[in-house]
């Protein structure tokens, strides 16, 4: 797909479906208006959009211009997180009728409502495809912005502390780095897939070793900008799913594989000491018994074991069902995003049941990989395994961006084979 193919394909769309393309197109804009929402919730374009997209989701999906979604094994788990999640935040907000806890129930919500929209939007692969490649062209404003920052003037510094590296790195307008990030990755990850796409199937949108190289470019510099040792793990990640993907077009493989070999010569060293060494020093001191254990992950281990002391004081159907019924006065924070990981704040908040069904669901998913051709193959299991590695010490899933572009390749994923190359 080019953009002449994208954008008659764009213009095709329902209104249904085309609120949601200009929704991604739009969305690293209004992120840049993060501090408004300190003046008024009413004055900010992030909240109004946060606000609009399960209206609009609800909407297209009850309008009959959606296709029903094809059932699939893999959406009876998603299912049950689903009850749990949206049941515990209903529980713990029922009672506090405030902006801000509304605020709180959309956003926690609103991922699952992504995931359902996307199983009834994407119903082949031009949908995915089309999908990606608006994904691609929401990358060129905030990657451009990066640039401007590194090149003339940075729009907001922040200052890392020593454990964790020192230094300063850009964020943007955005409210913290992983915007930055979640860019990157998807500029990569599509990319790579784009050129996959090419050599195995000789598409009109042409992407070469050579567009693949630019992109590492791309990308390693804005892994130096934002310096943050998890999109590292995820880089490096994506990248070894590209050349195992690509272990049939020898060519292409070793160009890709020829320039990162001299450009990891010259630069290679450098990258680590100044880059990753820093950011892993105190994981390594843990590891050799120099730090209290409470030190791992930048210090987030401490906060993790202070609630979880506190979720065994909780009832053992907590454990299970989530903690929203407990009546403790720390579940607000227990469920929230200060708890700087997915895993834990999921837990938190839809139990054992509820996690357990999320992660079932990725790795049932991850099955479809077998009945996918190799660009697919990556897209797949380069967007899940990004997610649940960030996931670790981050919450992907409450970044908007990161659910538009991963929740149509797992429902791309969901369908029928006969729907997916027809």
């Amino acid at each position: 797909m080019n953009f002449r193919i994208w954008l008659k394909w764009f213009k095709s769309l329902h209104i249904t479906k085309k609120w949601f393309i200009v929704l991604i197109l739009i969305r690293p804009i209004v992120d840049n208006f993060y501090e408004l929402k300190e003046t008024s919730s009413l004055a900010s374009p992030l909240y109004i959009v946060g606000v609009l997209t399960p209206i609009l989701i609800l909407i297209s999906a009850t309008s009959n211009k959606l296709a029903r979604i094809k059932q699939s094994v893999y959406d009876s788990p998603f299912k049950l997180f689903t009850y749990f999640l949206v049941g515990n935040c209903l529980i713990f907000y029922a009672t506090q009728l405030s902006i801000s806890s509304i605020g709180d129930v959309i956003k926690y919500t609103t991922p699952a409502l992504i995931f359902f929209y996307c199983r009834m939007f994407v119903q082949s692969k031009a949908d995915l495809d089309g999908i990606l490649f608006a994904c691609l062209l929401a990358c060129i404003f905030p990657l451009g912005m990066m640039f401007y920052e590194s090149i003339f003037n940075p729009i907001a510094v922040e200052y890392v502390s020593e454990g964790r590296g020192g230094g300063a790195r850009i964020r943007g307008a955005y409210a913290d780095i992983m915007n930055y990030a979640i860019y990157i990755e998807i500029l990569f990850i599509t990319m790579s897939y784009y050129f996959l796409t090419y050599i195995y199937n000789k598409t009109k949108l042409k992407v070469t070793p050579f567009h693949i190289v630019v992109t590492l470019m791309i990308v390693f510099f804005g892994l130096t900008k934002i310096k943050q040792v998890s999109t590292w793990a995820v880089t490096l990640t994506v990248f070894v799913f590209l050349m195992v993907h690509n272990l049939k077009n020898v060519k292409g493989l070793i160009v890709v594989f020829f320039v990162c070999i001299i450009g990891g010569l010259f630069f290679a060293e450098d990258i680590y000491n100044k880059q990753i060494a820093p950011l892993i020093d105190k994981e390594i001191k843990v590891v050799d018994n120099e730090n209290d254990k409470s030190q791992a992950l930048n210090g987030r281990m401490s906060r993790w074991e202070k609630y979880f002391e506190i979720w065994e004081q909780m009832p053992v159907l907590n454990h299970f069902i989530g903690v929203p019924s407990s009546n403790f006065k720390e579940t607000d924070n227990m469920i929230s995003a200060g708890m700087h990981s997915d895993y834990v704040r999921l837990l938190f908040l839809t139990g054992f049941i509820g996690v357990g069904a999320y992660t079932i669901y990725f790795i049932l998913i991850n099955t479809a990989y077998f009945q996918l051709l190799i660009p697919e193959k990556f897209l797949l299991i380069s967007t899940t395994a990004s997610l649940l590695l960030w996931s670790v010490s981050t919450i992907p899933t409450l970044y908007a961006p990161w659910m538009y572009f991963m929740f149509p390749v797992v429902a791309y994923a969901s369908l029928p084979k006969k729907m997916q190359y027809s």
